[in-house]
């Protein structure tokens, strides 16, 4: 591909700004910090660029019918959404944001897994 025919990318400032942050501040693990990168950027992307300061519960509730559509699994939901809610709260904490829309948006519960319970017959030959 040519320089000329890959799409300009605009650089986000904020989310750079977060993940130097967690890296240095917080000493974040590179595989948290991995997953927090890639979330903001697949976020930002379906928000289609719009400016972070900008958005509001809506666009993230889309987002999440957007994920729930493309059938993802509710754990991987959680994980893009706890990276969207920290840099939220990094936001709010560094007074470049007075309101937190993702807090606003309701996540889907996790399964609960039940229990394996062996037959009588299992456990009479483990006991044998």
């Amino acid at each position: 591909m040519t320089p000329s025919a890959r799409a300009p990318t605009k650089r986000d400032l904020l989310a750079e700004e977060f993940l130097r942050f967690l890296a240095i501040e917080r000493n974040a693990s590179p595989r948290t910090l991995k997953a927090y990168a890639s979330a903001l950027s697949k976020i930002r992307t379906q928000l289609q660029l719009k400016p972070w300061l900008k958005c509001r519960a809506d666009d993230f509730r889309d987002y999440l019918f957007h994920l729930s559509k493309e059938k993802a699994a509710r754990s991987y939901i959680r994980v893009q959404f706890s990276a969207l809610r920290t840099f939220y709260k990094f936001l709010r904490a560094r007074k470049k944001l007075g309101h937190d829309p993702s807090a606003e948006v309701q996540l889907p519960r996790l399964q609960k897994q039940l229990p394996v319970v062996l037959t009588r017959q299992q456990i009479e030959e483990l006991l044998s």
